[in-house]
């Protein structure tokens, strides 16, 4: 679990901090991972509610990453797509749809148009 919430505060502090010193490809291993911690520990409500008094909860961030992912890899053979579907082994979306509105999939959208522009 410890592991769990240290990757967690790293992404949260890079995502939603003026401070925060990751950019988009570090937060994309700092994501691969939490979900290799997560995959590996006993989680509880307790883990999915970590960061709850912050910009989003842990099951937001990993929701909001899917779809940021799902919406902006750059093919089956790039870095994205590959985070995608590791995050897609926490989270499979069924039949819901995009989350725009999630406080994670808006920080990574913003990090992802800085970095490629908005063509």
């Amino acid at each position: 679990m410890r592991n769990i919430q240290r990757y967690f505060n790293v992404i949260d502090k890079a995502l939603f901090r003026i401070d925060g010193n990751l950019d988009y490809t570090r937060i994309q291993d700092a994501l691969r991972g939490l979900v290799r911690e997560i995959n590996t520990a006993e989680t509880d409500d307790a883990t999915w509610s970590i960061g709850e008094c912050g910009a989003c909860t842990l099951s937001d961030l990993i929701v909001g990453a899917f779809w940021h992912f799902a919406d902006w890899h750059g093919g089956q053979s790039s870095y994205e797509y590959e985070t995608l579907s590791i995050l897609g082994d926490l989270f499979s979306p069924g039949m819901s749809s995009s989350e725009p509105d999630n406080a994670a999939y808006q920080a990574l959208d913003q990090m992802a148009l800085a970095l490629h522009g908005t063509d």
